[in-house]
Order: C-alpha cells, then structure tokens, then sequence
C-alpha cells in the first residue's frame, strides 16, 4: 500500500512539473491595423498588415517578416467648386525586422527593432492648380499638372513596440515608428497587432 501511494505521489509530482514548464512558441503570425502618415502632398491612411515571425534565445531575439496594403481617395479641394480627383493611392509594403526584448519578462515584452523596407508605390500627385478666368474675372475653369507615379521604394524602418502575452499564446501588441523610403520620404507609423504563436 505503501509503495502505491509513494508511486501515485511522485507521479503527481513529476506531472505537475512538466506541466508547469511550459515551452516557449517558437513561431508567430500576427495581423494589425496601422494608422501611417504619406509622403506629400501630406495625408493619413490605415494600412492593414499581416507577419510571421521567429522567436530566438527565449523570445530576447525576433525575426520577422511582415507585408501590408493601403487604398487612400485621393482628392483635393483648390478652390470654390473645383476639386482635384486623382486615382487612389496605394502602398504595397513589405518590411524585415529585427527585434530585440529588452525586459526579458515571460508576459511583457518592450522591443526595439528595425530593418530594411521595400515599398511599392501608385500614386497621382497634384503638381500645379491654375485658374482659368473668364473676360468678367470669373473663374471658368482650372488648368491642372499632375504626376502619376508607380515605383518601388527601398528604404529602412525603426520601430518600438510594448507585446502583452495573453495565455502563452495571444500576443497583443502597440506599435510606433516610422519608414524612410528613398523617393516616397518618411511615413510614421502607429498600430496594433494581435497574434497566435504556436
């Protein structure tokens, strides 16, 4: 009886420790909403994304790989009831980054990060608006110059994100930071994530 009950103990016991070592997810997807600045003329958009990532020496180091989209209207008041109505413009995004945790902690996670971005551009920018007047000086029309682009910009990226661990296994996450692309410029960029590590 004794043996029993000495077998049945360490057997709980040896249970309950594996239990409560729980491994660490090795692999994350995540999808976001970002709320990002564009290049001139000055506008803001929401631009979705979705990631994989791979987690390193007890989640310290990230590697992730992340794409997104933005469709913004594009069009601008000149003047009385003259519009300028380009066609949207679209961000396709693609971005690497490297992260670093700099608490260490189980649940939380403060990480600094950055990497290379490559960017693809459409876009129609308003260049030049004129009014056309008629012999009265009323305006009868407006002469426009406008520029279409379509273009892929390489550049870099730098962000800072606060990572909350729900259940070991739902990350949410706050994002800031910010791109600068070689013909596009800077675009800020704050969102949030929400994940599944497996």
């Amino acid at each position: 009886m004794h043996k029993l009950f000495l077998t049945l103990l360490l057997f709980s016991l040896s249970f309950s420790e594996c239990s409560a070592q729980v491994m660490p997810a090795k692999n994350s997807v995540r999808a976001g909403l970002d709320y990002m600045s564009l290049d001139a003329p000055d506008e803001l958009g929401f631009r979705y994304t979705a990631s994989y990532a791979r987690h390193l020496f007890r989640d310290r180091l990230v590697l992730e790989a992340s794409a997104g989209y933005l469709k913004q209207d594009n069009e601008q008041f000149l003047f009385r009831t003259f519009y300028f109505k380009g066609r949207p413009r679209e961000r396709f995004t693609a971005d690497v980054t490297a992260w670093f945790d700099v608490l260490g902690h189980p649940v939380h996670a403060l990480r600094l990060g950055g990497g290379p971005s490559f960017w693809y551009r459409k876009d129609d920018a308003l260049r030049e608006a004129t009014s056309l007047r008629d012999n009265n000086g009323g305006i009868r029309g407006v002469s426009i110059r406008n520029e279409r682009m379509d273009e892929m910009n390489v550049g870099y990226h730098l962000k800072i994100e606060y990572e909350y661990l729900i259940g070991f296994r739902i990350p949410l996450a706050a994002q800031f930071g910010w791109a600068q692309l070689s013909r596009a410029g800077v675009s800020s960029i704050v969102g949030m994530k929400l994940g599944y590590r497996f």
